[in-house]
């Protein structure tokens, strides 16, 4: 009322009234599933050392253990039972067959107990039995097949229902608190017709057996382990559901013997004591009364009839008789106890009352006399001594009588006895027809009620099988649509080589039909090109490996990787082997494509002048400097950077003196994943390089790529291009100069402006003279060797400066030297070298005074030559200048970089002395 939020009973009950279902949802909130794996586990510890494993010890191959868990829920208990009996089948051999039965009346619980699968084992569930009896799925546990498959669960109630037969263990625990006393009555019947002689009983922590203690013996009281009775008279369990008693009439529980035997022994023993008595049995059960007299002490109580001792005997007498029955069965002989007052009619009395066990044989074992004997009147009576004295005659002739009556009274008793005796015997020839008949009954009824319980039985079976059967179509349903949906082509075959199944894929490979099932494979044609197939299978199932195999079709072009395993079916036999198919023709493809592209990075890696090497990050500490990893080199990078070895080594490692800028530029890169391009100098080596980082990812993992680009040569281009920028713009004003001083001296000696032009304009053609010399000349602008003389060179070089048909020019300049053919860059050189020398002196030197001199001399010796340029009679030399004039060094540079020579300056006081040398072999490149 409270979920569904109504406020009476009556708008309840309108409720179910409209709605039934309501009816089956009232019910299932009334169940109780409160249920775990091995819950008290100290508990199954006992069940398992007391009952599981001397069972297991008792049965043989042809042996079966039954158990039944009725109101089991969900399943965990029945699966307890089932892993505690799989443990102790471990070191049995042969084993018995096992049948777990689990039951109860929530079909939805027993649904859950089916399918086997729970969230989590219970926090009992050790560690070692978790990894051996479940298995992952998703994010909860099966219990494995082994165990699922000895149990069968099936809605059954207990009450209702007949119950399971010839039972070795009964598991309910926790259920007998949730039924009252007489309904507990009816299932501990139940229990105890449903278990074998000898079976056991496992209750909860807070049940018993106390009301049921004829039935079920305490075998272990602290875990509640039970051992079935056996009673004579069966109870029999009431399946009516209305809770009628089927118990057989109130008869003794241990049936006297038929014969006589019993009364005989009787007899003999009463001979000695003529008291009234009674026989009972183990359990002080009256079996046989002494007739006269016997009334007296007893006293039935109101209610149903029973033949418990200590129900009809008189209340005065029973603390006494327990007494001495317990004494004669310890000693094994009789017991007396005298004197006991009992009232008796109104009067007080003494009795003694004797016990003597019967004799140990036959059918008298077990069996105890109980006699009564009268000692007289009790301290209570009080009655008066009256003794009064007869006359000898009236005693004799009384006695004499009393020894008549008492001869007539044992004869008319022995007669009485004998027609008892013929009576009783006929008696109990009826009794035994009766009880004869009566056994069939029994016996109709049991087998009656085992016929129920094995119908029972079958449909729970039935019911399982219906379950699996639907599961199995699913199952096969979903096999079904994954063979014929899956691109990977699967074909199992037998150990023989047949075909069992296979996919649709597999058509495409094999010309199979669905007749071929059962057909050898080697029967088959197939487009395979593979003709190791029978040595491979034979081969997987002799080490019971995987064989893997790459395959083409002869035809089609196709390739496969193909992998041939064992089959094995669920209890890890093998039975075959499996052929999977996996279609990499495309990837065949990519791969080759990926190999010739791989062969032409790798030739392109190898053999490019430009360095390229990938480095990575190292993990570092908080506050450490970073560091890099070398991963890849090619050899230009060894070439350009001059490192060697360095795959595997860091870079503070193989180059320790390593700027930390360059650092920073790396780290700088990784993190922002911009490429930097940075220049970077080899100063050991003389080179200028240019460096391109950039960052790239190889399977996820970011790694850097540095290009090296060796820039020495564009630098020196660079710089050799300044430089003639600069040359440039010297000669030009060096030019100037040289038309200036052409112009002075030309104006000295010159008498009219038309000697001055016609001077000037020889001395220009003159130096243009001179000029032709330096310069390329032909078709394809190539010098051509041996073209030019040193002897032309320097008189080209210097006819601006000096006339030689004019009177005095002639000792102004003097040149003297072998004859020497030069061209190639030394023709350029030694032009620079001579017109900055000749400049330099029309500036400052001998050329700058009408009387300087200028001597040049040149000698070739051993294959090496050398130039002298002397200057006299020109101005004071003061000394070297503080620095060199970018004259001096162009020429320096030319000689040194061009001719691979030396040139050397004097500056003393008479004049300059300039020294040039270089092998004769350079003159002519």
């Amino acid at each position: 009322m409270q979920v569904l939020k109504l406020d009476s009973p009556a708008a309840y009950i309108a409720r179910f009234r409209e709605q039934p279902e309501e009816l089956d949802l009232l019910f299932r909130e009334l169940l109780i599933g409160v249920t775990q794996f091995f819950r008290d586990p100290a508990a199954w510890d006992a069940l398992a050392s007391s009952v599981i494993q001397p069972l297991m010890a008792d049965r043989g191959a042809d042996g079966e253990i039954r158990v039944w868990v009725p109101g089991c829920a969900t399943g965990q208990e029945a699966f307890t039972i089932a892993i505690l009996i799989r443990e102790a089948m471990d070191a049995r051999r042969p084993r018995p067959k096992v049948q777990v039965f689990g039951t109860d009346i929530d079909d939805r619980a027993i649904a859950v107990a089916r399918a086997g699968r729970y969230r989590a084992p219970a926090a009992g569930v050790t560690a070692e039995r978790v990894e051996r009896w479940f298995r992952e799925d998703g994010d909860g546990c099966c219990v494995v097949p082994e165990i699922r498959e000895i149990c069968v669960f099936s809605t059954h109630s207990l009450i209702k229902h007949p119950p399971f037969s010839k039972l070795d263990l009964i598991s309910c625990r926790n259920l007998l608190i949730y039924l009252d006393a007489d309904m507990q009555d009816r299932v501990m019947r139940t229990f105890h017709y449903a278990l074998k002689p000898g079976g056991r009983l496992f209750l909860g922590s807070s049940e018993s057996v106390t009301r049921a203690t004829r039935l079920f013996g305490v075998q272990d009281r602290k875990h509640r382990i039970f051992q079935r009775r056996e009673i004579e008279g069966p109870t029999l369990p009431d399946f009516s559901g209305g809770g009628r008693r089927l118990d057989i009439a109130p008869a003794p529980v241990a049936a006297p013997p038929s014969d006589d035997r019993l009364d005989k022994s009787a007899r003999r023993l009463m001979e000695k004591y003529y008291p009234p008595h009674l026989v009972i049995d183990r359990r002080d059960q009256i079996v046989r009364f002494s007739g006269a007299g016997m009334g007296r002490y007893l006293e039935p109580a109101p209610g149903a009839p029973s033949f418990a001792l200590y129900d009809i005997l008189r209340k005065t007498l029973r603390a006494g008789a327990r007494a001495v029955l317990a004494q004669a069965k310890a000693a094994g002989g009789p017991v007396r106890q005298e004197n006991i007052s009992v009232r008796i009619d109104g009067r007080a009395r003494l009795v003694t009352l004797i016990a003597e066990p019967m004799a140990e044989r036959g059918a008298e074992a077990g069996f105890t006399i109980l006699a009564f004997q009268e000692a007289g009147d009790g301290p209570a009576t009080g009655a008066a001594g009256r003794s009064a004295k007869a006359s000898s005659d009236v005693v004799a002739s009384l006695e004499q009588e009393l020894r008549t009556t008492r001869t007539q009274l044992q004869s008319t008793i022995d007669e009485l006895e004998i027609t008892n005796e013929e009576m009783k015997s006929s008696n109990e020839e009826y009794q035994s027809v009766n009880e004869e008949l009566q056994s069939s009954n029994e016996e109709l009824e049991t087998a009656k009620e085992e016929m129920q319980s094995v119908n029972e039985e079958i449909q729970t079976i039935n019911a399982e099988l219906n379950s699996k059967n639907e599961q199995l179509t699913i199952l096969n349903s979903d096999q079904k649509n994954l063979f014929e949906s899956g691109e990977i082509a699967t074909l199992f075959l037998d150990e023989h080589l047949k075909v069992r199944n296979f996919t649709p894929g597999v058509i495409d490979i094999f010309h199979f039909r669905e007749t071929d099932i059962g057909r050898p494979i080697t029967e088959i044609a197939g487009k395979l090109d593979y003709g190791e197939l029978q040595r491979d299978v034979k081969t997987v199932l002799r080490k019971l490996t995987i064989v893997e195999r790459q395959v083409t079709l002869k035809d089609a072009g196709m390739t496969f990787i193909l992998r041939i395993r064992p089959y094995r079916t669920v209890d890890n036999v093998i039975d075959g082997v499996v052929f999977t198919f996996i279609d990499i023709t495309e990837r065949h493809a990519a791969q080759k494509a990926a190999l010739a592209s791989e062969a032409r990075f790798r030739m392109l890696f190898e053999f490019i002048d430009e360095g390229f090497c990938v480095i990575e990050k190292l993990e570092t500490r908080p506050g450490e400097p970073s560091d890099f990893r070398y991963l890849l080199a090619n050899p230009g990078f060894e070439r350009q950077s001059g490192l060697r070895d360095v795959i595997g080594k860091t870079i503070r490692e193989v180059a320790p003196g390593e700027p930390e800028e360059w650092f920073d530029i790396y780290d700088t890169v990784m993190a922002t994943g911009k490429p930097i391009r940075f220049a970077r100098d080899l100063v050991t080596q003389g080179r200028a390089l240019e460096l391109f980082a950039f960052r790239f990812e190889e399977k996820g993992v970011p790694r850097i790529g540095v290009i090296f680009l060796d820039v020495s040569q564009r630098k020196r281009h660079e710089e050799q291009q300044g430089l003639l920028l600069r040359e440039l713009d010297h000669r030009v004003k060096n030019l100037f100069a040289v038309v200036g001083g052409v112009v002075s001296l030309s104006a000295r000696s010159a008498a009219t402006p038309a000697d001055l032009a016609r001077t000037i304009k020889g001395r220009l053609g003159a130096l243009a003279s001179a000029h032709l010399l330096i310069r390329p000349r032909g078709p394809d602008s190539l010098p051509t060797e041996g073209e030019t003389t040193l002897d032309d060179l320097v008189r080209g070089v210097l006819s601006p400066y000096f006339d030689p048909g004019k009177s005095g020019d002639e000792e102004r300049v003097v040149i003297a030297g072998p004859r020497v053919s030069i061209g190639g860059d030394a023709v350029t050189s030694l032009a620079l070298v001579l017109h900055e020398l000749a400049t330099n002196a029309a500036k400052y030197g001998a050329f700058s005074t009408p009387r300087g001199r200028v001597h040049i001399s040149w000698a070739v010796k051993k294959g090496e030559f050398s130039l002298s340029w002397r200057e006299r009679d020109g101005p004071a030399v003061k000394g070297a200048p503080e620095r060199e004039g970018f004259g001096s060094l162009l020429a320096r540079r030319s000689v040194t970089g061009q001719l691979d020579g030396a040139l050397a300056f004097e500056w003393k006081a008479s004049g300059l002395i300039v020294r040039l040398s270089t092998a004769v072999e350079r003159l002519t490149r």
